[in-house]
This record gives C-alpha cells, sequence and structure tokens, in this order.
C-alpha cells in the first residue's frame, strides 16, 4: 500500500490528473491500482508494483530474473485497449539500463517463440505473452538510483507525447 500512496501523491503532482483507484477492482474485474484522466477527456491506466529491498541483492542476474518474473506478472493483469503504464518503485538501485535489458529479452525470447518458459510464467504461449506486452504502453521507474520513463515501441495504445512529458516531469521531481 505504500508504494500506491506514494505513486499517488507523485502523480497528484500533475495538475492536469485525476485520478481514480482500483476503478476495475469497482466493477470487480482485475485491473491496474489507477486509472487516471489526462485534462478531464483522455484515460490511461497506472498499474504501480513496488521491489521490495528483501526480494532485490547486488547479482544483476538476480536483479534481471526478478525483474523479469514482475513484467510476467504485470502484463497478465493490464487490460486492453487503452494506454497502460507500469510504475516500478524500488528503495534499491536499478538502472535504466537493466530495464531495457529485461525488456529486449522478453520480447526475443516471446519472438523465438520459447513457449515453455511463458507456459510456466502463467501464459498459454508465447504469442500469448506477446499480445499481453502489446497492452504494456510504458514503464515508470522510481528507483532510488534511477528515475525513468521507458515506452514501449510495440504498445497497441502507445503513451501520447503530452502524456509522456508530464510523466517524465514527475518522476524527475524530488520526493
Amino acid at each position: 500500500m505504500r508504494a500506491e500512496l506514494y505513486t499517488a501523491a507523485m502523480l497528484l503532482r500533475e495538475e492536469r490528473f485525476t485520478l481514480d483507484y482500483e476503478r476495475y477492482g469497482a466493477m470487480k474485474q482485475r485491473g491496474p491500482d489507477f486509472t487516471i484522466t489526462f485534462k478531464t477527456h483522455t484515460p490511461f491506466n497506472v498499474e504501480v508494483r513496488r521491489i521490495r529491498s528483501v526480494d532485490w541483492d547486488d547479482s544483476a542476474e538476480h536483479r534481471m530474473s526478478k525483474l523479469v518474473l514482475i513484467l510476467c506478472e504485470k502484463v497478465r493483469q493490464i487490460p486492453p485497449g487503452i494506454v497502460n503504464v507500469l510504475w516500478l518503485t524500488s528503495e534499491r538501485a536499478m538502472s535504466e539500463a537493466e530495464l531495457l535489458i529485461v525488456n529486449v529479452s522478453l520480447r526475443q525470447a516471446a519472438e523465438l517463440k520459447r513457449g515453455t518458459f511463458f507456459t510456466r510464467q502463467g501464459f498459454e504461449s508465447a504469442a500469448d505473452f506477446l499480445k499481453a506486452y502489446r497492452q504494456l504502453s510504458g514503464i515508470g521507474l522510481a528507483a532510488r538510483s534511477t528515475r525513468t520513463l521507458w515506452l514501449n515501441n510495440t504498445a497497441r495504445h502507445p503513451v501520447s507525447p503530452d502524456i509522456a512529458k508530464a510523466l517524465q516531469r514527475i518522476i524527475a521531481l524530488p520526493d
């Protein structure tokens, strides 16, 4: 809950955002933590995931494996037909390069049809993962050492330039 409150406080620094908490839960559907409306007419979703320090060790390989599991878990949760941003928070260090490598690796594994891995992660196949992955529009990273917004260039619903600028401005602000 702390990560959700922290993220809500960050997002509400943008005066053009209005925020609904667990809108999908009210409709008895699994979905993202927040639905945000930009300028009263453009909705998008934000799913928050805190990476706990106890889950994180200093090994780059361990961090990458953990990020892979988190991305697989969260892309199953996001709904189609709308911009979806995953917002990661962490007290520990994480680099933008790690985020990029994990995304490229997952996409390549799916394109090479490494289905066994994806079925272990709860997908029917590699193609099923790719379909879900294309619903992910971007990832905001608010880690101890890195604050960045990564945009998915394969997203069905990309983050608009205005929303991307607002998110980048927010994520760059100090706590």
